[in-house]
């Protein structure tokens, strides 16, 4: 009898899990909780921080690891733990905040400090920047570090976030490409498309490798994942088979096996009730 093969499901938050009101609606919880009753491996990798993701995922009794801050960070749930950080060598971290000093958009340096996420920035911020900052004040989980003057790189830092006009960060973005030791992802925001976000990391750091290293640790012989955006594409690689919402962006849908039904449709839940047989 052929043995059932192993499969770890991992799935991005944003556009593709949570819906259009940036939630997991109530029959993808259910659904997800009633899978993992049964055995299922399920997790999540996506850009976000502890700070909005214990909230965001309260309803599902996630049991494994969640891969945040696009694999900087693997962050135990259930204990409020992190597991692994992946930080910058200070040497490439100061060159990049040099090389960007003069761009006028202040980065936001993202560092762990006591085993607490801490995010340093500039005075004045612009009005984005503080509804950003404002929308995930409050959490025990992320602490902001408000910095005048020059801007100096902590220790144990996992990220340089820029936001602002895309056109600027794609100027920032071209500055910082011949600096070795990092990789960084630009894109759109989905709601304003002329703005954007610049996330930058240590060399190495991606859903790509966390994913990998966990399905090692579990054993599994399958990987299975869902996303629908550039930052996605490296776990697409090396999972067996990916899938994208049918409102991901056309890029990643190339990179895809197939296309599965929109985050506003409960898409993911719908597709895993009926791939997942334990």
């Amino acid at each position: 009898m052929a043995q059932h093969k192993r499969t770890l499901y991992i799935s991005d938050l944003d556009g593709t899990l949570l819906n259009e009101q940036s939630a997991i609606s109530r029959y993808t919880a259910q659904t997800l909780n009633s899978l993992i009753d049964n055995g299922m491996l399920f997790t999540i990798a996506t850009a976000r921080t502890p700070a909005t993701v214990v909230k965001l995922m309260e309803k599902v009794n996630l049991q494994l690891p969640a891969i945040l801050m696009t694999g900087a960070l693997v962050y135990d749930l259930a204990r409020n733990k992190y597991l692994s950080v992946s930080s910058f060598d200070p040497a490439t971290s100061t060159r990049i905040i040099n090389c960007t000093s003069s761009c006028g958009i202040s980065p936001m340096i993202y560092y762990i400090d006591n085993s607490v996420l801490h995010v340093a920035y500039n005075t004045p911020i612009d009005h984005r920047q503080q509804l950003f900052m404002q929308e995930r004040m409050g959490t025990p989980y992320k602490q902001y570090v408000e910095v005048k003057g020059e801007m100096s790189v902590p220790a144990n830092t996992v990220m340089i976030f820029f936001m602002g006009q895309y056109d600027k960060l794609q100027q920032i973005h071209n500055l910082i490409l011949p600096i070795a030791g990092h990789r960084s992802y630009l894109y759109y925001d989905t709601l304003e498309p002329q703005q954007g976000y610049l996330e930058i990391y240590p060399e190495g750091t991606s859903k790509a490798q966390a994913i990998t290293q966990l399905a090692q640790q579990l054993g599994a012989d399958e990987i299975v994942a869902f996303g629908d955006n550039l930052n996605d594409i490296p776990m697409f690689v090396v999972a067996q088979r990916s899938y994208a919402p049918c409102n991901a962006i056309e890029t990643v849908k190339h990179h895809a096996s197939r296309i599965i039904d929109g985050n506003y449709n409960d898409g993911v839940a719908h597709f895993l009730q009926q791939d997942f047989k334990h």
